[in-house]
């Protein structure tokens, strides 16, 4: 790939994150700045490998607005107390360099127990920007290899060189988490996600899913599972480390691979940093990621490295009662 290639990839990226005033939603630290009844955030979000290669850099914006009903006597504008219960809507915008679109989302978290359980289904849509590829997803001889195609020389050197068609993916995700609150503040938790896809491509069904990072076939489901930890050090710092595996379906036709099932961990530890009474977040995290196939990598160890950085900010409302004062 040339180098021009390579600076006008990294000049997309690093536009987008500066500039779409959009935000994450689904981070389960964002349940730092949560109160009861209307709560909009908007974030900036951007990763890239320590060295230039397999993984395709990511950035993204949303603008994440939620509603959370208690399910108990509680006033509007309050923080979630311990072990809050609550009935959950959302709806997002979210853009990046390669798509666009909008979500909408119901959820639950009915028991004031610790552990908690919470419930979500979540309906995504989005449009690719001139960027829907077609990938390799099975290694058959003489038509190229997974690895050829799933890396990011090959995604930027075709990217916005196709039709003028409108191709567009829809999701549903439906998910399941549990998490466990110490004394002090600290939170352990564990989320399963089975998401369903359908995107609409004439590349006999092999498209690619920017925001999970990973080819997926026309019609395929991914399973998602994550696994998430926040340490508070004092009223501004707390460590956090996540980790996440993403895995696709098979497609098989009687003896014939159609597509080949995918799959890849990634693990990440940082810090958070937070003021204006947690009104402001900064979250800057290093850690790696690797594919569970080591017949689908053709890497060097270097580009298993990602360093990632994420700001998340919230709107006060008038009702937000005495936010100065309860700071957790």
């Amino acid at each position: 790939m040339s180098f021009f290639k390579k600076f006008s990839a990294f000049i997309v990226v690093f536009f987008t994150c500066n500039v779409a005033s959009l935000a994450d939603g689904f981070n389960e630290i964002a349940n730092y700045g949560f109160r009861y009844g209307p709560n909009l955030s908007w974030s900036l979000m951007g990763n890239a490998p320590f060295v230039w290669g397999q993984w395709l850099p990511q950035a993204t914006g949303m603008l994440h607005y939620t509603w959370l009903e208690p399910l108990q006597d509680l006033a509007y504008g309050e923080r979630l107390d311990v072990n809050p219960t609550y009935l959950r809507m959302d709806a997002a915008l979210e853009v990046s360099p390669f798509y666009g679109g909008y979500l909408a989302g119901l959820g639950i978290r009915p028991f004031k127990t610790n552990p908690q359980l919470e419930l979500n289904a979540v309906y995504e849509s989005y449009v690719y920007f001139q960027s829907n590829l077609e990938m390799v997803t099975a290694e058959v001889e003489g038509e190229g290899r997974i690895a050829e195609s799933w890396n990011a020389d090959y995604i930027t050197d075709n990217l916005y060189e196709g039709d003028d068609d409108i191709n567009y993916m829809q999701l549903i995700d439906l998910a399941a988490s549990l998490s466990y609150s110490f004394p002090k503040g600290s939170i352990l938790g564990l989320k399963f996600h089975y998401v369903l896809s359908d995107i609409s491509t004439d590349f006999e069904g092999k498209s690619y899913d920017y925001r999970r990072n990973i080819p997926v076939f026309s019609r395929d489901f991914i399973i998602v599972l994550e696994g998430y930890g926040r340490i508070p050090l004092n009223n501004n710092f707390a460590v956090l480390f996540e980790s996440s595996f993403y895995k696709t379906g098979l497609l098989r036709e009687k003896n014939t691979v159609q597509k080949e099932s995918l799959s890849y961990g990634k693990a990440m530890l940082g810090t958070h940093f937070f003021w204006d009474d947690g009104l402001q977040n900064i979250i800057l995290e290093v850690g790696g990621w690797s594919r569970t196939e080591k017949r689908f990598y053709n890497g060097s160890l270097a580009q298993q490295f990602l360093i990632q950085l994420e700001y998340q900010g919230y709107f006060s409302f008038p009702f937000h009662r005495n936010f100065s004062k309860e700071v957790r």
